[in-house]
């Protein structure tokens, strides 16, 4: 038989920001891939690499949604430390991590067809998929934001 003393009970709230349970952990490793991958080695074409910071600056404004994007995500993680409050910031959660994605595809997309007007070959380096990664597992974390694991 179990006790059901203190420690036993369910947990309802965390004490401090990195804490990854109640679902809390996977949705921290996507933003901190996201923000890494955004000063990460980003695209590549005529031996000149550049980190999705780099493409910001220099004209593809829509980029910044991104991290944007990963820091409300840290923003959201910070302030929610309950069960009840994250539960309800699972479709925020979601809805970062989708529109974090959208300006990422459609750069990339612009970035292709520029380089396919001008016959250049275009790679793409590491740091698109740690975003598209990050991007991914917290869209996926978001429906455990306030779960805590089965017995």
């Amino acid at each position: 038989s179990r006790l059901s003393g203190p420690a036993e009970r369910a947990l309802d709230r965390v004490a401090f920001f990195g804490d990854p349970r109640l679902g809390r952990g996977a949705v921290l490793l996507g933003a901190m891939l996201v923000i890494l991958g955004f000063v990460a080695p980003f695209v590549s074409a005529r031996a000149v690499s550049a980190s999705a910071l780099e493409v910001a600056i220099d004209g593809a404004g829509n980029l910044w949604l991104i991290p944007g994007a990963a820091l409300a995500l840290l923003w959201i993680l910070w302030r929610r430390r309950s069960r009840d409050t994250m539960r309800t910031a699972r479709f925020a959660v979601l809805g970062l991590a989708l529109g974090g994605a959208l300006p990422l595809i459609y750069t990339t997309r612009r970035i292709g067809l520029v380089a396919d007007a001008y016959t250049a070959d275009v790679e793409w380096l590491w740091g698109l998929w740690l975003m598209m990664a990050g991007l991914l597992v917290t869209a996926v974390a978001s429906r455990w934001m306030g779960a805590s694991p089965p017995d």
